[in-house]
């Protein structure tokens, strides 16, 4: 990365003065040794433009132009770091947020709700619908709501799916008790995450478990 030094920049604002007395010395040498009376309007024109290209390169701020763009780069980027440390959670003022978030969805559940959205969630929270968005995608690290949803409803599922005394629970019940609202989207959010069917899964976690009951020298049907 290229590190601007303070004092290459005032070298540089120097040469740039210079440069353009230099061009204002010539410029005036030229006029006072031309005639008056042959003095060409087209010469003293492009003498003149000479004269303000100068002053405009030596103080492009006073010409609404950034003074020196390489000395600006380091204070964007600065600028930028902060801004994207605030969207992800790093600044302290938005950890109280993820917590809370964290509280209505772990124990309040309120991704069982029927028709939740991130507005309805949002207004819960006190928050407006784009902060709430820069939290769950870039501070909580989901792709989008819906993603942020399904792992909660999906995390309830393969727990409830692996419970030995909900063994007998239908699929469809686990499905809609988790927040689902059909047990397709159930079906196809579930294989995506674990690459198992739900009944899949629950085949595997009662062998697993009759594997350790075994293994324990305790008798599966007890």
């Amino acid at each position: 990365m290229r590190i601007w030094w303070p004092g290459r920049r005032r070298l540089l604002i120097a040469f740039l003065l210079a440069m353009t007395a230099f061009v204002m010395v010539n410029a005036v040498s030229g006029l006072a040794a031309i005639p008056l009376r042959s003095l060409s309007f087209s010469y003293a024109f492009s003498l003149g433009v000479v004269v303000l290209l100068g002053v405009w390169t030596s103080f492009p701020e006073f010409m609404g132009q950034p003074a020196l763009a390489s000395a600006a780069g380091p204070v964007r980027e600065a600028t930028r770091k902060r801004e994207a440390a605030a969207r992800i959670g790093v600044f302290p003022p938005n950890q109280p947020w993820l917590k809370q978030i964290e509280r209505v969805m772990t124990i309040e559940r309120v991704y069982r709700q029927e028709g939740l959205t991130i507005g309805l969630l949002a207004v819960k929270l006190g928050l407006p619908e784009h902060r709430m968005r820069a939290l769950i995608i870039e501070g909580l690290g989901h792709r989008n709501f819906n993603a942020f949803l399904n792992r909660y409803r999906i995390d309830e599922a393969k727990a409830a799916l692996d419970d030995p005394d909900q063994m007998d629970v239908p699929v469809l019940t686990i499905a809609l008790d988790a927040g689902f609202q059909s047990i397709t989207p159930f079906n196809r959010a579930f294989k995506a995450d674990t690459g198992l069917t739900p009944t899949e899964f629950r085949r595997s976690a009662l062998a697993r478990r009759h594997a350790g009951n075994d293994e324990s020298g305790i008798d599966p049907s007890i």
